[in-house]
């Protein structure tokens, strides 16, 4: 446990080091221009059917943006009250209806209602301050005007004023348009007539010519699909300056919350649209400013076609993801029946039985890192996308399977099991540290849609790469322990551990507040069973301080760079000052139980994890001749079962932690387990000449 603080504090101790800062999207400017159209996505601007809108896009950055709200699926009232409260936002009712008309009041109006829309999003795990956009304009003796009730919903101040309003672009008169540092349009076509997309989609670009024949030359244009209407996916978002050549530059808009070239989010804009106005940016926004981010391809439509794949990439990876590892797992169950079945009636063919339910223990416990090494070619290009994006699991899982049957550390019962556990834990790691580019979007990873994290290991990546980090120290532990040398065991242990803990929490890399907290103190008592220390209850409490600890390390060091600069820890310290940090406490303990409501896995999960613990706690059950051939294999499971268990309680996906902890270590120990029966039975090594 000493080494491994110190290892950790000499880390923090060093400068924190997570790339070059992108350059701003735009200085503050006099005017900026939010032309907001509900279900706009990237096919539909073409150079012939949306000419107006290609060329914009042509005249400034652009990206996706995720405009993911309360709900999995936004509408424009969602969109447009996430931008007037920087945070993500709903209506009352949640569903689709049509925006309230605003209730004219001179040359402004107020919309209907606000008070409750006020108090509806206060009350909610959010908290959002619906009107926080128009009263940090007022604040500075601005103003606000609004084209359209999307625009006026999102303009209006905490009283739901808004001071310059009209309700369509025709309506609005050319001084309209230099009133106010912002001016919010509302461009519904495509959401008021769904049914006729082609037609909405010209009328759409006639209004945005409209618009931009009408505002001074110099004002910022920012183009955002704010909602998804139908069906969730990335939307468009453009800054374009026209009335400066010296920002046409061919690039990719870019955000701290996201660090990803050519995606923002929603919860982005009203801070972007803040700064271009020249308004000061509340650190109680949840979003940040967008970014010049990476150069896009010279030629406007791959730019654009790239953009599009991603938003293919993101839609079939989230529809895919229950139905694989549904198969995964059911696949699973029912080659192990078939094996159980096989094993009572053919007993001449058992050699047989058991090489092919140890190959599919194996498979299926690589599964998980194949769907992250998938994304190392671009399926998404190809004619059938779902079909690549299968076809490239499966050969990355072949691959990986492999290696861990080719080597000399075939011939223990660890071995393969240590491999699989080895790659697994490797390849996260490599991702995490390279910027997180294949967690984006797999099966098993980081989804845009879903738009809770972007960069380091989400909460399923986080389950994996803890579980396959403790069991590849276990394995590599195992030979020593076997010998007698305890302290020589402990040697993987400490410098696997305190590697895995520093990738999963370093800013930048791992960037996870909840995994430090439930990876550390599981690498702390793993030291302590290998080495023979008694567990007591003082001594777990004292694991988990460790965590605790840690974790304030990485808050403290984060929150000391600048605030474009820092990630979930420097975030979580800032909120602590502003008094919010409760908030967000509360907000994922109640994501953590509304896991529970997924029933399939509230109701399957605890059986593994009962079956794991007992095989882990009988040491002198039927695995007994497992543990004595792999004495460090008992110990990593116990370890795994603490973290799993810790990472259920401290992270808002819940119980998904503990399915995929189980996704693969009980193949790995079902996999182990085979391995020692074989040997048992006297059943000759199987895979003598295997390549």
């Amino acid at each position: 446990m000493t080494a491994i603080a110190l290892v950790l504090l000499g880390m923090l101790a060093g400068t924190l080091t997570i790339g070059t800062p992108a350059h701003a999207a735009g200085e503050p400017s006099d005017r900026v221009v939010l032309i907001g159209v509900p279900g706009l996505r990237w096919g539909d601007v073409k150079p012939k059917a949306t000419p107006v809108m290609w060329r914009l896009a042509g005249e400034g950055a652009i990206a996706n943006i995720a405009v993911r709200g309360v709900a999995p699926l936004s509408c424009p009232a969602d969109g447009w009250l996430t931008i007037s409260a920087g945070s993500r936002a709903q209506p009352i009712d949640g569903d689709c209806a049509l925006l309230p008309a605003p209730r004219r009041d001179g040359s402004g109006a107020f919309v209907p209602d606000f008070g409750e829309l006020r108090a509806h999003n206060a009350g909610t795990t959010y908290a959002a301050r619906v009107g926080l956009l128009g009263d940090v304009l007022n604040g500075i003796g601005g103003c606000t005007a609004a084209v359209g009730r999307g625009g006026a919903l999102a303009a209006a101040d905490s009283s739901g004023h808004v001071d310059y309003y009209r309700s369509s672009v025709a309506k609005m008169p050319h001084r309209g348009w230099t009133r106010c540092p912002l001016t919010v349009v509302d461009v519904d076509d495509i959401a008021r007539t769904p049914g006729e997309r082609t037609a909405a989609l010209a009328r759409v670009d006639d209004q945005v010519d409209k618009v931009l024949s009408q505002v001074p030359v110099d004002t910022t244009i920012v183009l955002v699909g704010v909602a998804d209407l139908q069906d969730p996916g990335l939307r468009v978002a453009v800054t374009a300056w026209r009335g400066d050549e010296t920002r046409r530059k061919a690039i990719y808009l870019t955000a701290p919350s996201t660090r990803r070239p050519g995606l923002v989010t929603l919860t982005d804009v009203t801070p972007t649209v803040l700064r271009l106005a020249g308004a000061p940016v509340p650190t109680e926004l949840s979003g940040s400013p967008w970014e010049r981010g990476a150069a896009r391809p010279a030629r406007q439509s791959a730019a654009v076609k790239a953009l599009q794949d991603r938003d293919l990439a993101a839609r079939i990876t989230r529809a895919l993801v229950a139905p694989f590892n549904v198969a995964l797992v059911g696949g699973q169950l029912i080659a192990y029946v078939l094996a159980a079945l096989a094993w009572q009636r053919r007993r001449a063919r058992r050699r047989t039985v058991l090489a092919v339910t140890r190959y599919v223990a194996l498979a299926a416990a690589t599964a998980p890192a194949a769907t992250y090494l998938a994304n190392l070619v671009p399926w998404w290009s190809v004619q059938h996308p779902s079909g690549g994006l299968i076809a490239g699991v499966i050969a990355a899982d072949l691959a990986v399977l492999a290696v861990a049957m080719s080597g000399p550390w075939r011939r223990h019962p660890l071995g393969p099991v240590t491999v699989v556990a080895a790659v697994t834990a490797l390849s996260l790691a490599a991702d995490a540290i390279a910027g997180s580019h294949l967690q984006a979007d797999s099966l098993n990873g980081n989804f845009s849609l879903v738009a809770g994290r972007f960069y380091g290991f989400g909460n399923l990546t986080f389950a994996l790469f803890a579980t396959a980090s403790l069991i590849c120290a276990a394995g590599l532990a195992g030979p020593a322990l076997a010998a007698g040398h305890r302290r020589r065991a402990l040697l993987p242990v400490l410098l696997i551990g305190a590697a895995a803990i520093v990738i999963d929490g370093w800013p930048g890399w791992g960037s996870d507040f909840g995994g430090v907290l439930a990876l550390t103190p599981g690498v702390v008592l793993l030291a302590m069973w290998i080495t023979g220390v008694r567990v007591s209850p003082q001594r777990m409490a004292v694991a988990g301080a460790a965590g605790a600890l840690i974790v304030s390390a990485l808050a403290y060091v984060d929150y000391r760079r600048p605030a474009d600069q820092r990630t979930h820890f420097g975030d979580f310290g800032q909120q602590l000052l502003d008094g919010q940090a409760l908030a967000v406490v509360a907000r994922k303990a109640d994501s953590m139980l509304h896991s529970l409501g997924s029933v399939w896995l509230t109701l399957l999960v605890p059986l593994p994890l009962l079956i794991l613990a007992f095989v882990a706690l009988r040491a002198d059950g039927r695995l007994s001749s497992l543990f004595q051939e792999a004495p460090g294999l008992r110990a990593g499971l116990l370890a795994v079962l603490i973290t799993a268990i810790i990472g259920f309680a401290v992270n808002d996906s819940g119980i998904a932690v503990l399915a995929l902890s189980a996704l693969i270590a009980i193949p790995l120990t079902l996999a182990a387990a085979l391995s020692t029966l074989e040997r048992r039975l006297g059943v000759p090594d199987l895979d003598d000449g295997a390549v």
